[in-house]
C-alpha cells in the first residue's frame, strides 16, 4: 500500500470514529422509542393502537371531523371532506374556491356542504393549490363555461401525465405504477377502518376524475381581479409539486401548500421527484414577508393572528433550514446516507410546536434523499462497489451466526426487549433465504407492526402495519398498479413507448425486427434490436421498411398491454389485423416484453 493509499484509508477510518461519536450524541437527546425507549401507547376510538403522541397532536394541526368554520369575513376553511382542505372566498361576484379534492365524488360532497352551511351563491371561479386536488371541480359546477379556473401554467400537463400513467408519475412516467402502488400503501388503502391496526390518517381513493382544466395560468406576482375581489399569486417556489399561493390583501389572508401538519415530507416514501429544501423555505418565507393575519392551508387548520402566522411560519421554515442544512454538514464531515438518518438534532425550541411534529414523514428519512440527490448512491465505503446480492449476504451471514433457528431467536429475543427495529432488521437475514419460515415471518409481523404503533408519523404507520398484514394473508398488495385501460386507448402511442422498458433481454438478443402499430391517426413502430426496443414517434421510414406492421385501436392495445387478452387471440377476433410479416413471428416478438402478472 503506497503512502497516499493509507492517508486515504486513515481518512476514511477517521471519518468512522467521528460518527460514532455522532451516534452517541444524536442519541443522547431522547431515548429511540424503536429500540425500546418510553413510549405509550392507546387505543383510538376506531380501535386503533397508536402512539399517545398521535391522539394528542394532530386535533390541533388537521380537521378529524366534517367541518366547515369561518376563518375571516368572508373566507372559509372546509376540513374533513377530502384528504386536503377546501377554501371558500366569498367576492363581489360569486364565491372563490380554492383546491376541489380528489375525485368527483368529493367534490360533490363539498358542493353540498358549501351550499347547505356557508351560501348559496353561484361558484364563478375555482383556483388550484397544486395538481394533487385538482379533480373534484367538475363535480362543484353545473356549467364549466360560466367558471374561470385559475392554476400554474404547469398544472394541465401534470395532472393529464398523472392520469394517463394510472395515477401517480413521478419524474420517471415509465414506472408510474410502481409509485401508484407504493401511494396506496402511502395513504392507509391496505390498512382497515376499524380495529389495532386501524388508520387514524385519510385514505387515498383512486376514482372517477372531475378535472376542469385550468383556464386561466396565473404568473408569479400577478394581481387578477377574480370574481370583483383582487388576488395576487405567487408561482415561483415549488413544495411537494408546482404550487399556487393566493394573497388577498383587502383580507389579509393567504392561501396556500407550504405550511403542512407536521414535519414537511422533504421526502415521499412513495417516491417522487427530489423536494428542494430551499425552494420549501423560500415559499414559506414569500408567504411571511406579506404579513398575514389569517394562513389557510392544504392540509392544516388555519393559523389566526398576525404574530402567531409570523412565529409559526419562522419555526415552520427553521426546521426545513435545519434539517437541510445539517444534511449538508454531515455529508461535509463524511457520513453516508445511513449515517445521516441519525446525526440530525433538533433543539428542543423545533420540536414542541404540534405543528412541527412528525405526523407525516420522519427527518431520518429526509438526509438520505438528500444525500442521494447530491452524490448519488455511493457514499466512499469501497466495501460497498462490489456486494453480494442480498439473498447471498443473507445466507452467509446466517451460516455464520450459526443457523437460521438461532437468528431467529436472536430476533425474539431483541423483541422482547422491546428493541423493535433490530428484531425486524435480524430476521429479515432468514426472511431474505427461507421466507416461508413461520417463525421468522410471525416475529418480522410482530416486529413491523410494534414499529406501526409506535410511529407517530402516518406513513411509517402505514408501510409498516400494511406489510404485517401482508406478511399474514390479511392483505395483498401489488407491486405495480397498471394505468387504466381507457388511459392507455386514449394515448396508445404513449403506452407504446412505455412498453420498451419491458424487454427481455435474454429472450430478444438474436431479434432484429421493426415492428409498427398502426393507430389510424398515428403509426409508430418498436425496433426490438438485440435486447433493447428503441421507440420510433415518426416512423415513415421505418414503416416503409417495418417488418411487420399491426393494425389496431387503442382498446385493443390497452388489452395487449394489461396482458387482458392475448396477441393471438385478438388476431383471431379481428381485433389485430397484421398488414405485414406474420401473425407468428409477431406473437413471438411480443412475447419477449414481460407481462404486468410477471414484473
Amino acid at each position: 500500500m503506497n503512502t497516499k493509499t493509507r492517508q486515504s484509508s486513515f481518512a476514511w477510518l477517521g471519518t468512522l470514529f467521528l460518527t460514532m461519536l455522532f451516534f452517541g450524541s444524536a442519541h443522547a437527546q431522547e431515548a429511540n422509542p424503536y429500540m425500546g425507549g418510553p413510549v405509550t401507547l392507546v387505543e383510538a376510538p376506531n380501535g386503533a393502537v397508536i402512539n399517545a403522541k398521535v391522539l394528542s397532536t394532530l386535533p390541533r394541526v388537521i380537521y378529524l371531523k366534517k367541518t366547515v368554520e369561518k376563518i375571516a369575513d368572508g373566507v372559509w376553511s372546509i376540513g374533513g371532506y377530502s384528504i386536503a382542505n377546501c377554501t371558500v372566498i366569498e367576492a363581489p361576484d360569486g364565491l372563490i374556491v380554492y383546491d376541489t379534492g380528489d375525485y368527483a365524488e368529493e367534490g360533490q360532497h363539498l358542493r353540498e356542504a358549501i351550499e347547505s352551511k356557508i351560501s348559496k351563491r353561484p361558484i364563478k371561479a375555482i383556483i388550484y393549490s397544486h395538481s394533487h386536488y385538482a379533480l373534484g371541480g367538475g363535480a362543484m359546477v353545473d356549467d364549466p363555461a360560466s367558471v374561470t379556473v385559475l392554476g400554474h401554467r404547469e398544472l394541465n400537463e401534470t395532472v393529464e401525465k398523472n392520469l394517463e400513467g394510472g395515477g401517480l408519475t413521478g419524474p420517471i412516467p415509465e414506472i408510474g405504477p410502481v409509485l401508484s402502488a407504493r401511494a396506496a400503501v402511502q395513504f392507509s388503502n391496505f390498512l382497515p377502518s376499524e380495529g389495532p391496526d386501524a388508520t387514524l390518517a385519510a385514505k387515498l381513493k383512486f376514482k372517477e376524475p372531475a378535472f376542469l382544466p385550468v383556464t386561466r395560468p396565473v404568473k408569479d406576482g400577478e394581481i387578477v381581479d377574480v370574481a370583483g375581489l383582487k388576488l395576487q399569486f405567487f408561482t415561483k417556489y415549488i413544495s411537494d409539486d408546482y404550487s399556487v399561493t393566493v394573497w388577498i390583501p383587502e383580507k389579509k389572508v393567504v392561501l396556500n401548500n407550504f405550511f403542512w401538519p407536521g414535519t414537511p415530507n422533504l421526502y415521499s416514501l412513495r417516491g417522487a421527484a427530489y423536494r428542494d429544501p430551499q425552494e420549501w423555505i423560500n415559499g414559506l418565507r414569500a408567504l411571511r414577508d406579506l404579513q398575514p393575519e389569517y394562513l389557510l392551508n392544504t392540509h392544516a387548520v388555519a393559523v389566526v393572528g398576525a404574530e402567531r402566522v409570523h412565529q409559526t411560519l419562522t419555526n415552520y421554515m427553521d426546521l426545513i433550514a435545519l434539517t437541510y442544512d445539517q444534511s449538508l454538514r454531515g455529508i461535509l464531515k463524511g457520513l453516508g446516507p445511513d449515517e445521516l438518518r441519525h446525526f440530525i438534532y433538533k433543539p428542543k425550541h423545533l420540536t414542541e410546536p404540534a405543528y412541527n411534529e412528525e405526523l407525516y414523514g420522519e427527518t431520518p428519512w429526509f438526509a438520505p434523499a438528500i444525500f442521494y440527490y447530491g452524490l448519488g448512491w455511493y457514499d466512499r465505503d469501497p466495501t460497498k462497489l462490489y456486494q453480494l446480492p442480498p439473498a447471498e449476504s443473507s445466507r452467509r451471514l446466517v451460516e455464520l451466526i450459526g443457523g437460521s433457528d438461532k437468528v431467529v431467536a436472536a430476533a425474539r429475543a431483541a423483541y422482547d426487549r422491546k428493541e423493535y427495529a433490530w428484531a425486524a432488521q435480524l430476521v429479515r437475514h432468514v426472511y431474505l433465504i427461507e421466507p416461508e419460515n413461520p417463525e421468522a415471518r410471525k416475529v418480522m409481523t410482530d416486529a413491523l407492526r410494534k414499529l406501526g404503533q409506535i410511529s407517530i408519523s402516518s406513513i411509517g404507520r402505514s408501510f409498516t402495519l400494511s406489510e404485517a398484514r401482508a406478511l399474514e394473508s390479511k392483505e395483498k398488495i401489488p407491486r405495480i398498479v397498471p394505468p387504466k385501460p381507457e388511459m392507455i386507448a386514449r394515448t396508445p402511442e404513449l403506452f407504446v413507448n412505455y412498453y420498451r422498458v419491458r424487454i427481455d433481454p435474454r429472450k430478444s438478443e438474436e431479434i432484429d425486427k421493426v415492428v409498427a402499430f398502426d393507430f389510424g391517426a398515428k403509426t409508430v413502430a418498436l425496433h426490438v434490436r438485440r435486447g433493447v426496443a428503441e421507440y420510433i414517434d415518426n416512423p415513415d421510414a421505418y414503416y416503409r421498411e417495418a417488418d411487420i406492421v399491426l393494425s389496431l385501436d387503442g382498446s385493443a392495445w390497452a388489452d395487449l398491454y394489461l396482458n387482458r387478452a392475448s396477441f393471438a387471440g385478438e388476431v383471431e377476433a379481428g381485433k389485430v389485423r397484421v398488414t405485414k410479416g406474420s401473425a407468428r413471428e409477431a406473437g413471438e416478438i411480443l412475447a419477449t416484453f414481460d407481462s404486468f402478472a410477471s414484473i
